[in-house]
């Protein structure tokens, strides 16, 4: 069955595959050190969050400090306009 097909031509083809197995390893690899770095961001910004809460006064009162210095083109929420 094998034959008709020279022995370098099946090297070539087995080392294709491995090299393509290698690149998909790698891939892989990269894409879960990506999402191990996602992940640890996530949760120190998570935290971040959860210390500013505990740190903010209670029910939730603004300053006169926070509003004093924001104009009204520096508004943290964003209009949506109904069009």
């Amino acid at each position: 069955m094998f034959d008709s097909v020279p022995s370098d031509a099946v090297s070539y083809v087995a080392s294709a595959y491995l090299f393509f197995l290698l690149m998909v390893l790698v891939y892989i690899a990269i894409l879960g050190a990506k999402f191990q770095r996602i992940s640890r961001e996530l949760g120190e910004l998570i935290d971040e969050i959860e210390a500013d809460r505990e740190d903010a006064p209670a029910g939730g009162a603004k300053t006169g400090a926070d509003d004093a210095n924001r104009t009204s083109g520096d508004s943290p929420v964003r209009e949506e306009s109904s069009v």
